[in-house]
């Protein structure tokens, strides 16, 4: 009932009229030095196109130089525009492609308008095509899919985590943990560079794109098994003043209660000036997390076995500021500079309980006792890069130098009390643990692109980064809570540090119009090292690798593309998996790392197929991944005396593993009012551990499906429903909470049903959105855990639950229309118009 009443007073926001409108500015004008593009499209019965993709592309070399989306109305713009000779690519779905006739942008004639086009209802495809006519839309090109995210109802309030749950074949599990096709192994970058964030520190709001590269190029780092997620930030470039503000908060229900903790705001700033473009954005976000669960696990060592049952019961509320500045210099027609700075500042508290019943049964031996635990964390983040590109008198030909360092530094503190019931007399534990952790990273980039032969072109460069992650980690514990002495065999200080040097080159060319063809080759020479220096050990690890790339496009018409990609790509360990420190902070489930874990190397190979008709398109990828030198946790049991049995989990490196299923997106429009996304993955695992895990547990079908509807009700009102499901799939499970350890296993089956509704108001300058996720959804994951040996052996079922039902309210509002800035009039003699 309650719930019903505070759902109806959210949706009342939808029908006020809170702010006056303003006025649209009545014409563009061109910056200095620069020109500007303009247009606007129609169908048949002379009604906008709306969200057609339009391409700027550079005549002399057929190198594009930027892709834009017509807005309501069917207008677009791109706005600067160098000097010089360019031709245009439209495409929508449903409608015939136009490649319009060669113009010139100069200084006598700035302003170029394209008449009113009206297109032609055939479907057509290009290099960078949209496969869906929609804001939230999928371009595909020729090593990456890219999923527009700016416009997507569900992404308001939102960060990340939430706009990749929406990403086809990508799933993100209740810790926030994202995997590509199955695997964990996925590499993020923040527009193309590393970076020390989590999703959850990257405000939805803030995201322009994400691109799905699974076969990167030569030019990209190969890290990342699956391949790589990229992250792309807003930065608009339109002339003038503009800007959108936003403020948000929401609902969560768990466990029948009502919590109102979740806050956000975000303010998107850019004018440009001449050559000069200055961007500000900035976002703060207060949040809350709970979750709850169980564990059932009998474990047995040689003719003793025991039985562990546990309860856990958290929640967490974190604060975090992001901010973001930049600056774009077009100094003249072949030298640009570019500035960007980012700072981040979280922090994070949080309380859990944890009842624990452990039972050695041969000797009957009990230990029953609840666990208290609060914890506080603190964290600042710094990143700055430069980035300068210069462009020569032979056309195509350009040289690219990028600068970025990063750091990040946390605090974490976490106390524990452990309150005995049984035995009797056993004096209760206390602990206190303090860890420092640092990450740098440093990077140095050269590119260097020029025309080669007959329509050839090669790319080439180099790259040199240092990364630098460091633990400094100090345990507490006693009996007496205000006096803990500190542990001399629990201090772990542990530093990696990392040097990469990276040559690549690429070779491209067009046959016959139709084939196109994208040869790579990447050297590595990568020198690490792990220093324990609490221990006064170092282990030096260096290698050298080549890692070749193979893409190839084959267009037979305008209807249907055949896509064949090829890469060796690698997964280097991480921290946490080399450091050799035993962390014994749950004493019934330790952790440890293996400084002698090599690197995981594997080859990838696709084969993708497109097909567009009139109302849509199909994409049907097929995959194969093989993987050699597996990182992977593995969970042993072992024996504490005769007093208790305990988990003991580290990683591995496996023999090597087969992964192939295959992917399909469809997309339709049915008529103006509806339009859907559909798109499924289904895929099989098979891993050769040398009898190390269990055969089950190395086998395994999965598979799994999303379905996106779009609903336009009038010009104002629109809508989403999104659908996910995922089968069970092997996972790395879990056995215990806070830091208990992780394992082998299978998960459960998920699913879950979203709602977003958005109303706009003053002609599309102020917006207000509802997004209600989990409307339907598993409440429960189970993860069953197991190893059978010959002596020892385990076999667990736990039980996950999260946050349920969510509800999110955002208020929006443009200045000088940020999104879309869309046209009056231009002065200039042709009398097109370009109206609203």
């Amino acid at each position: 009932m309650t719930k019903n009443i505070l759902l109806s007073s959210l949706l009342l926001f939808f029908f006020s009229t809170l702010l006056p409108a303003q006025q649209r500015p009545s014409q563009i004008q061109p910056p200095e030095n620069a020109g500007v593009v303009i247009g606007s499209l129609v169908d048949g019965a002379q009604q906008p196109v709306q969200y057609a993709t339009i391409f700027l592309y550079h005549l002399p070399d057929s190198l594009s130089r930027g892709m834009v989306l017509a807005d309501e109305e069917g207008q677009f713009s791109f706005n600067p525009v160098e000097y010089g000779d360019y031709y245009l690519d439209i495409n929508a779905i449903g409608y015939k492609k136009h490649l319009t006739a060669s113009f010139t942008v100069s200084k006598e004639n700035p302003i170029y308008r394209l008449p009113r086009y009206k297109l032609e209802e055939k479907s057509e495809m290009l290099e960078g095509v949209a496969i869906v006519a929609q804001k939230n839309m999928l371009s595909t090109n020729l090593d990456k899919k890219v999923f527009a995210v700016d416009g997507n109802i569900a992404a308001d309030g939102a960060t990340a985590v939430e706009v990749l749950q929406d990403i086809p074949s990508v799933d993100v599990d209740l810790e926030g943990n994202v995997t590509l096709r199955g695997s964990e192994n996925v590499t993020i970058l923040l527009d193309g560079r590393p970076t020390n964030l989590t999703l959850e520190q990257i405000p939805a709001a803030q995201i322009e794109s994400i691109e799905v590269i699974t076969n990167p190029s030569a030019r990209l780092e190969p890290d990342g098994m699956a391949g790589i997620l990229n992250v792309v930030l807003k930065k608009k470039k339109e002339s003038g003043f503009n800007g959108l503000v936003s403020l948000g908060s929401g609902m969560t229900v768990f466990q029948n209660k009502a919590y109102f903790e979740n806050y956000n705001g975000n303010i998107n700033l850019n004018y440009t000036y001449n050559k000069i473009t200055i961007f500000l954005n900035y976002n703060f976000r207060t949040y809350g997390r709970h979750s709850a669960g169980s564990m059932d696990r009998t474990s047995w060592f040689n003719t003793d076995s025991s039985y562990l049952y546990q309860e856990n019961q958290s929640n967490n509320r974190g604060l975090n500021h992001s901010f973001r500045t930049g600056l774009d210099w077009f100094i003249n027609k072949q030298n640009t500079l570019a500035f960007a700075f980012g700072y981040n500042n979280g922090s994070r508290s949080g309380e859990s309980e944890i009842f624990s019943d452990n039972t050695q049964i041969l000797n009957n031996n009990k230990l029953v006792y609840d666990q208290l635990s609060s914890s506080k964390d603190k964290n600042q983040h710094f990143n700055a890069n430069a980035n300068y590109k210069k462009e020569f008198n032979v056309k195509g030909r350009e040289l690219v130098v990028d600068l970025f360092y990063s750091q990040r530094d946390q605090d974490d503190i976490i106390r524990m009390r452990q309150l005995y019931d049984i035995p009797e007399g056993l004096p209760n534990y206390f602990q206190r643990t303090e860890t420092q952790s640092l990450n740098r990273n440093v990077a140095t980039q050269i590119d260097f692109v020029t025309p080669i032969g007959n329509g050839g072109r090669m790319e080439t460069g180099y790259k040199f980064s240092m990364r630098v992650t460091g633990q400094d980690y100090s345990l507490f514990d006693g009996h007496i809570e205000d006096k803990l002495p500190v542990d001399s065999t629990q201090i772990n200080d542990f530093l990696y540090t990392e040097y990469i040097n990276a040559a690549y080159f690429i070779y491209s060319n067009s046959f016959w119009n139709k084939l196109k063809i994208q040869a790579g080759l990447r050297a590595e020479l990568a020198n690490t090292t792990s220093d324990l220096r609490s221990s006064d050990t170092i282990i030096p690890n260096n290698y050298f690798n080549l890692f070749p790339t193979l893409h190839v496009r084959y267009e037979p018409s305008d209807k249907h593309n055949f896509q064949l990609s090829y890469s060796r790509r690698v997964s280097r360990p991480r921290i946490y998996q080399l450091n050799p420190f035993v962390d014994i902070s749950d004493k019934l489930n330790l952790r440890v790392g293996n400084p002698e874990l090599q690197p995981e190397f594997v080859n990838s190979l696709e084969l993708g197929y497109l097909y567009y008709y009139k109302m849509g398109s199909l994409n049907v990828t097929a995959f194969y991944r093989q993987r050699n030198d597996i990182i992977s946790r593995y969970t042993q049991v072992l024996e504490e005396g005769l007093d208790y049995t305990y988990t003991l989990t580290s990683y591995e490196n496996l023999n090597k593993s087969q992964n192939f299923g295959f992917e399909i997106v469809y997309s339709m429009r049915v008529n103006k009012f509806w339009r859907f996304n559909l798109n499924g993955d289904f895929y099989r695992m098979i891993i050769n551990s040398d009898d190390l895990i269990d055969e089950n547990l190395s086998r395994d079908w999965a598979w799994g499906f999303r379905l996106n509807q779009y609903f336009t009700f009038t010009k104002d009102w629109d809508a989403q429903l999104n659908f996910r499901y995922r089968s069970g799939s092997l996972t790395t499970g879990s056995m215990g909470w806070g830091t208990g350890g992780v394992g082998q296993g299978r998960r459960s089956p998920s699913y879950s049903l979203r709602l977003s509704v958005r109303k706009a108001f003053f002609d599309k300058r102020f917006t207000v959105s509802l997004n209600i996720r989990d409307l339907i959804y598993r409440k429960d994951t189970e993860i069953h855990t197991y190893s059978y040996e010959e002596t020892q052996g385990y076999d667990a079922i736990s039980i996950r639950a999260s946050s349920q039902f969510q509800a999110y309210l955002t208020f929006s509002y443009k200045i000088n229309n940020f999104k879309q800035r869309k046209l009056d009039r231009m002065d200039s003699s042709s009398e097109e118009e370009m109206g609203e």
